[in-house]
């Protein structure tokens, strides 16, 4: 069975901290390019060491220190970046560009304001960006848009187009992060980050085989690059296409050896695979250190309960999930971990929530009747007619179209399914769907009537409480209640990003 666990499958690609122009001329021949080309394919400690190599014969070359400072600030590397900027001033650096990359430090630093005093009367294509990603971090996400729009008319850039198609995906935008995708494809067609922005687009929008097929490319240009390998075993397991995904992760780990993600990704494969033996002899050495929350320490957890080991599943799930409210995987295997060791009443009471919603996963209807057969409940036999396979299939069908019209911003479609799903009975997850495809369709009324009722129902449940605060927030009505309702979200799960990052949009929007 494969776990239901929260994954992001678009590994969004990072935006390059600033432009690979450089200040003075190019005296540093073929390393200089590729120390170019290792930072434009974001391999930046390759690109540092290059650098680092070339400063020992010219220590004063401008080209080479402004390219190094790119790179410590591509690092998140703020002091060294600093270190690197006092020696580009003492060789002679200033200017617009010497600015730029103070701006870039800024930012790094926390101090978006500093940044925006040092860009104030730059019009560059990367100043442009600088001001945009400022403006985010001040929460002032209008701001941001027009400063990224102004960029883009000023001239082609990739950092700039990278950044901005960045921001669209995570705010959902995928017209627009299609548009720019379109354009980076006319002026870099084959550059590292146009290759992987067509995956993750893809992969956004629901589109599988887009994305296989994407990343495969991206892969061929760029075969010493770990995160599109990743995100392309990522799409191959999507498909169900296990084996294949595997290779792709074995093909990565000679590159990177011991890459936590990597390893994360094969323990998740091998339990697709149901070889639970493996992985616990992968992982027992250091259960203490895992994270009982992690998808390591989930799928962990599910190897001892395959292999007999019930009670020690049972208390690594009931972790789990406390930590991890929102995620039906974690409940549903304390329920069946619960089962396995002997306290079917308990069982039934975790599982039972989790198959009351319409849109509940066979393998949770299945646990849930074998909890509720096993307590004596009478909902078994609703549970098991619930597993009728002409029923099922029926139901699972429109499920899976709701799914493919939201991933598609169809909203229209994806409302449409919805309330046909929510004619057999009220669901929290069906209506917190519809809020969001009303909100889609700027049925702002709706949005709101359909999110709090999912959240009536379900009140304590951090998703619901979520989505109720992020219709608000972007339809821009009630903003000190979004602020309580992601304030409210975030203390039921506070390792949630998203709710964090709403979180942090709702408090800069009520400032």
């Amino acid at each position: 069975m494969k776990s239901i666990v929260r994954l992001s499958l678009v590994a969004l690609v990072s935006a390059s901290l600033t432009a690979c122009g450089g200040i003075g001329t190019d005296s540093g021949g073929g390393g200089l390019e590729k120390a170019r080309a290792d930072f434009a394919s974001q391999s930046y400690p390759s690109a540092r060491t290059t650098l680092f190599a070339m400063l020992e014969k010219e220590p004063d070359n401008l080209q080479v220190l402004a390219l190094l400072g790119r790179t410590q600030i591509a690092l998140g590397d703020a002091d060294a970046a600093d270190r690197v900027l006092a020696r580009l001033k003492k060789a002679g650096g200033k200017g617009a560009e010497l600015r730029r990359l103070e701006a870039g430090v800024s930012l790094l630093r926390g101090k978006p304001a500093a940044a925006l005093a040092l860009i104030v009367n730059d019009f560059d294509t990367d100043a442009w960006r600088l001001r945009a990603q400022a403006q985010l971090a001040l929460g002032k996400q209008t701001d941001a848009l027009a400063s990224f729009e102004k960029g883009m008319a000023a001239g082609d850039d990739l950092p700039l187009s990278v950044a901005y198609a960045r921001f669209a995906l995570e705010t959902g935008d995928l017209a627009r992060a299609g548009q720019i995708l379109t354009r980076m494809n006319r002026f870099a067609p084959g550059a590292y980050n146009t290759l992987v922005l067509a995956g993750d687009i893809a992969a956004a929008r629901g589109e599988t085989d887009g994305a296989i097929a994407a990343y495969g490319k991206a892969t061929s240009a760029y075969p010493g690059k770990v995160p599109p390998m990743l995100a392309l075993a990522n799409a191959l397991d999507e498909k169900g296409e296990v084996d294949a995904a595997m290779r792709v992760v074995e093909k990565a780990a000679k590159l990177s050896s011991g890459d936590p993600a990597l390893e994360e990704m094969r323990i998740q494969l091998l339990a697709e695979k149901g070889e639970w033996k493996t992985i616990r002899l992968a992982l027992q050495g250091r259960e203490g250190r895992i994270d009982p929350a992690s998808s390591l320490g989930l799928t962990y957890g599910e190897a001892l309960l395959r292999l007999g080991h019930a009670e020690q599943a049972r208390v690594l799930f009931s972790r789990a999930s406390l930590l991890l409210p929102g995620n039906p995987f974690a409940r549903m295997m304390l329920g069946e971990a619960q089962l396995a060791s002997g306290d079917a009443r308990g069982a039934w009471e975790t599982l039972k929530p989790l198959a009351s919603g319409t849109l509940a996963q066979p393998e949770i209807l299945g646990s849930a009747e074998r909890a509720a057969r096993a307590a004596g409940a009478p909902e078994a036999d609703v549970l098991k007619a619930r597993l009728d396979p002409v029923r099922l299939k029926a139901t699972m069908a429109l499920a899976d179209k709701g799914q493919a019209a939201l991933s598609a911003q169809d909203w229209k479609l994806a409302l449409a399914t919805y309330r046909e799903l929510l004619q057999r009975g009220d669901d929290p997850e069906v209506l917190k769907r519809m809020a969001l495809a009303a909100a889609g369709l700027g049925q702002g009324s709706d949005a709101l009537a359909y999110a709090d009722r999912a959240r009536t129902l379900a009140p304590d449940n951090p998703d619901y409480l979520h989505v109720a605060g992020l219709v608000r927030l972007e339809l821009g009505r009630d903003l000190s209640g979004a602020r309580r309702l992601l304030e409210a979200a975030a203390i039921a799960d506070p390792r949630d990003p998203d709710i964090a990052r709403d979180l942090g949009k709702a408090k800069a929007a009520a400032s």
